[in-house]
C-alpha cells in the first residue's frame, strides 16, 4: 500500500468492551402499608405473576399514552391481593422471577498512531460509549393498591423512564502529539 494509502486507512485498531449483567430481584409492596411494625407486602395468589407484556413495550406504551389511561403492565394485577389491616402479607421480600432490566452495552474504540518523523507521533483516537444505544428501563410501579381504599393502582406495572444512570450513546474524540 502506497504511503498516502496508509496514512488514511491502514494501522487502524479496534476494541471493544461489552457488559452483560441480568438485573436485580424485585420488590413488590404495598402503595399504602397498614403494618405498625415492620415491611408489609401483598398476598400472592395465583402464580403468573409476569403479564407476559415485555418491558420494552410497557416502556414505549407509556410514552405513547403518558396520561396513564389503558396502559400496559408488566404484573399480573389479578395475581397481587390487599392483605389488609395489620397482616404482613404471603408475599417474599424479593421476587427471583422478576428481575429489573439488566446492563446490556457495548462500547467501542478506534485508535492510530501515525509517524510523521523520527522522534514524532500523532496518536488519533475515537471512542463510542454505549454504542448500539441500547435502552435501559427503570423498576416498574410496584405499589399495589392506591392511596384511596379498595381501588386498584392504575399505574401498577408501569415503567414510566430509564433506569438511574443510564446513558445515551455519546461520542468522544482525542488526539496527542509526541515529539
Amino acid at each position: 500500500m502506497n504511503r498516502a494509502l496508509d496514512a488514511v486507512v491502514g494501522g487502524w485498531h479496534i476494541a471493544t468492551m461489552a457488559t452483560e449483567q441480568s438485573g436485580q430481584p424485585m420488590a413488590i409492596g404495598l402503595a399504602t402499608a397498614r403494618l405498625m411494625s415492620g415491611s408489609q407486602r401483598p398476598n400472592i395468589v395465583c402464580s403468573q405473576l409476569k403479564s407476559g407484556t415485555s418491558m420494552h413495550t410497557v416502556a414505549l406504551d407509556w410514552q405513547a399514552n403518558s396520561s396513564g389511561a389503558d396502559v400496559s403492565s408488566f404484573f399480573n394485577p389479578a395475581c397481587f391481593a390487599d392483605p389488609g389491616d395489620q397482616n404482613p402479607g404471603n408475599g417474599p421480600r424479593y421476587y427471583s422471577g422478576l428481575r429489573v432490566d439488566g446492563i446490556h452495552n457495548m462500547d467501542l474504540n478506534l485508535y492510530k498512531s501515525f509517524v510523521v518523523r523520527e522522534g514524532m507521533k500523532i496518536d488519533l483516537r475515537a471512542e463510542i460509549f454505549n454504542f448500539l444505544n441500547h435502552p435501559r428501563f427503570g423498576q416498574p410501579n410496584s405499589g399495589v393498591g392506591n392511596t384511596a381504599a379498595d381501588l386498584p393502582n392504575p399505574f401498577f406495572g408501569t415503567i414510566s423512564g430509564s433506569a438511574a444512570g443510564q446513558l445515551p450513546r455519546y461520542f468522544q474524540f482525542g488526539a496527542r502529539f509526541e515529539f
